[in-house]
């Protein structure tokens, strides 16, 4: 009977020694956590620390950020090449030099966040030395979330319009002054051509 457990022995504490992820990680408002598949998954929260750009001191991390949303897996490890090492279980430790940690996920609200930093130990995310832009993936291949353009009231209007809703208030006040223009010159022709219909009679029934 111990034999026949042993191997399986063997192999859970061989797979929880080389992953990454093997409990819920937490990091202000944001989790690590596998959703109902088993799937491990990055929830932001809302509100999160957003930077404009990976510039300055996060210039390193634009590249690895272009990398990770390039690609389909939410959770990815990267080595300095910027060339992907593995997912969620990856174990960190066994790389030597530096690694990177890219998650990528939708908030409740809807707002997408990628973030890439350093990575120095399983279990562990949010630390100091990162860049989180306000972007998805381009695909997401393991269903953690759907990738795609962020709602916001002006993006809505502008998929209906086509324009941003001051561009299309503007075009409509444009539009009322051209139709309103457009009238006066027309009432004014009318009347100017009365008034010579008007001379030419009166100067016939005088002569």
């Amino acid at each position: 009977m111990i034999t026949s457990i042993t191997p399986f022995l063997l192999v859970f504490f061989a797979h929880a020694a080389l992953s990454a992820f093997t409990k819920t990680a937490r990091s202000g408002q944001d989790y690590v956590e596998p959703n109902t598949a088993g799937t491990w998954c990055y929830y932001p929260g809302t509100n999160s620390k957003i930077d404009v750009a990976c510039v300055g001191n996060k210039a390193e991390f634009a590249p690895v950020i272009d990398a990770h949303i390039s690609q389909g897996v939410s959770i990815s490890y990267y080595g300095a090449d910027h060339q992907r090492l593995g997912g969620a279980e990856y174990p960190v430790k066994t790389t030597a030099g530096k690694v990177y940690l890219c998650l990528s996920g939708r908030a409740g609200d809807g707002t997408y966040k990628t973030e890439c930093e350093i990575s120095t130990a399983d279990n562990q995310f949010g630390l100091l030395s990162r860049c989180a832009l306000a972007v998805s993936q381009k695909t997401v291949t393991d269903g953690c979330y759907v990738s795609g353009v962020a709602p916001t009231p002006a993006n809505a209007t502008s998929s209906a319009t086509g324009t941003r809703p001051a561009e299309s208030a503007g075009s409509t006040s444009s539009g009322t002054a051209s139709t309103l223009n457009s009238a006066s010159a027309t009432h004014k022709s009318y009347a100017l051509g009365l008034g010579l219909t008007t001379l030419v009679f009166v100067f016939l029934f005088v002569n």
